[in-house]
């Protein structure tokens, strides 16, 4: 089949392709069910904080050793010798106490089930956006299990899923011109701060009174976290994750982390010493910088500038594991509306060929599990990017 050919009956194909990505990824989930009952997922830290908490250990919230001596009584990981650190918020470990009120594992398939639900309510909320609407429900669906990072993130029992759910609910208050509450809804996503900080930064550019209902939240959570631990538990919690990180305690590091740090950190990184930071640092107030520009413009549709605040986001984070590109998914669903939709002239081979990527679960299964070197998507995130600004404005859904 030619190209040309292939643009105008793409819409088979396309479905055809997620339908086989959405079965691999399922088979993966399927066939790790030993080793989730043994407790190798990262749900074991939200398991342990909740411990931590109903059992009145909060103050030692941040205690490598009590953490491990906790995930000793329900995680059975002859690997592990040491914790698989819980390094979020302390207000975060509130809503995993009722959890443990169940066995480790019923509470894993709960969470689980509460993150399928949580997937649902997010394209029920994208619905009132006339390109999603536009999709076959089956279409929607698939495409969201063929996306690797959330079927990675569901194994895993991360919190990823309700933060992308926090993030709909935030852009769907932004069409209805809500954008205090909108803020507010992405300040309860705070227990990942390095990815709503910036986030929230680049869409208030254009809705600046967002940033009235995050600090309100903000400092809301902020003092939650103090009757937790304390009003000296920003300084524990900041010494904790740089402890985590400078020990390379679990998968943390550049070399898992698909963006700006992760490249120049293991590329350039042991040349150049600290210098490399200095550098990422630099490239990411830049690349923030150019975002937030193109956003301010006001030409652009909503749902563009909250992809290209996604994708950026992801660029720039501190951290951005594999599960944590779920928060690409309203953007996903977009994108393949956009392209099923256009008409056939305006189908380039470089889109094709960037949803092709983006989609394929053997790149992810290679870079985190055969080489451990998943920074190199982060090459894919980039040329996202710049794909992004490439567009002409005003600029309809992304494509």
């Amino acid at each position: 089949m030619t190209f040309e050919a292939f643009a105008r009956r793409r819409k088979l194909p396309i479905a055809a392709y997620l339908f086989c990505m959405a079965c691999c990824n399922v088979s993966l989930l399927l066939r790790e069910g030993v080793p989730l009952r043994a407790g190798y997922q990262d749900f074991t830290i939200y398991y342990t904080s909740g411990l931590f908490l109903r059992e009145g250990r909060a103050r030692t919230l941040y205690d490598l050793a009590n953490q491990y001596q906790t995930q000793l009584t329900f995680a059975h990981v002859p690997i592990r010798h040491g914790a698989l650190p819980y390094n979020h918020p302390p207000f975060e470990a509130i809503l995993f106490v009722p959890f443990t009120f169940l066995g480790f594992w019923p509470a894993y398939l709960v969470w689980s089930a509460v993150s399928l639900i949580l997937l649902a309510g997010s394209v029920l909320l994208l619905r009132r956006f006339p390109a999603i609407r536009s999709m076959h429900p089956g279409m929607i669906a698939i495409t969201a299990f063929a996306f690797f990072p959330f079927i990675n993130g569901l194994l895993q029992g991360q919190d990823s899923v309700l933060l992308m759910f926090l993030a709909v609910v935030a852009l769907t208050c932004m069409d209805r011109g809500a954008d205090v509450a909108a803020g507010a809804w992405l300040a309860c996503g705070l227990f990942r701060p390095h990815m709503v900080i910036p986030l929230v930064l680049l869409l208030a550019v254009r809705r600046w009174r967002m940033l009235i209902g995050f600090s309100g939240v903000a400092v809301i959570l902020a003092g939650i976290s103090a009757v937790i631990m304390g009003w000296g538990w920003p300084v524990t919690y900041v010494r904790f994750v740089l402890l985590v990180e400078q020990a390379r305690i679990g998968n943390f590091g550049p070399q898992v982390v698909p963006n700006i740090r992760g490249l120049i950190g293991t590329l350039l990184g042991p040349a150049l010493g600290p210098v490399a930071g200095v550098l990422v640092l630099a490239l990411s107030i830049t690349i923030l910088a150019i975002a937030a520009q193109r956003i301010r413009r006001g030409g652009d549709s909503l749902s563009y500038c909250f992809g290209l605040a996604s994708v950026t986001t992801i660029l720039v984070s501190f951290h951005a594991h594999s599960y944590e590109l779920t928060l690409l998914i309203p953007f996903l669903l977009f994108l393949v509306a956009d392209l099923v939709n256009s008409p056939p002239d305006q189908v380039r081979p470089e889109r094709i060929l960037l949803f092709l990527l983006l989609f394929l679960t053997p790149i992810y299964v290679y870079l985190l599990y055969r080489v451990g070197e998943f920074f190199w998507f982060g090459l894919i995130v980039c040329w996202l990017f710049f794909r992004l600004l490439r567009l002409p404005a005003p600029a309809a859904d992304p494509g």
